[in-house]
């Protein structure tokens, strides 16, 4: 009986997040992303954004630091300010959305997705994306089991759950 109780408490805590953090969907560099940011993000982009998964937004919000300072350090940085104001661009073309204020994590994902692209489009980006790339390769990361497990040390695969079977069509 001991036994199944200690397993439980492991169960639950290995589910309930990262390194001892519990509510942490991941910890990049000892700074925790928790499950509330990512589920905000994704609420509030999935109606301006198709296919908008927790998943990606996770994985965004993993190198969003790193890719600011990159992109700062190379004169392509974005504020928050530029990032609602993208948002709140993309959401006046699209009736259902209207306006809306969005959360920290959503304007972190938006300069992400427009830093990146800045980065992209520099003269230099052939030299600076490969150093950009090494910098993420050097981050400190640790994702919940609940968002999947990292690959290659930069992406999350989805966690396969040998007990689930898949529905079959029929």
């Amino acid at each position: 009986m001991r036994a199944l109780v200690v397993g439980g408490i492991v169960a639950v805590a290995a589910l309930s997040g990262c390194s001892g953090q519990p509510g942490a969907a991941a910890v990049v560099d000892g700074q925790a992303i928790s499950v509330a940011d990512v589920q905000t993000a994704t609420t509030e982009l999935a109606p301006l954004y198709q296919g908008v998964t927790a998943t990606a937004v996770l994985q965004v919000l993993i190198h969003e630091r790193a890719v600011a300072a990159f992109a700062s350090e190379h004169g392509v940085g974005v504020n928050d300010q530029q990032a609602a104001d993208a948002l709140s661009g993309i959401g006046a073309q699209l009736p259902a959305v209207g306006e809306r204020t969005y959360s920290a994590p959503s304007l972190a994902v938006e300069r992400y997705l427009m830093e990146t692209k800045a980065l992209q489009g520099l003269s230099s980006a052939d030299a600076l994306l490969p150093q950009l790339q090494t910098r993420l390769a050097a981050q400190k990361i640790e994702v919940s089991p609940r968002f999947g497990t990292l690959a290659d040390g930069a992406t999350i695969t989805d966690t396969v759950h040998p007990w689930l079977v898949a529905p079959t069509a029929g």
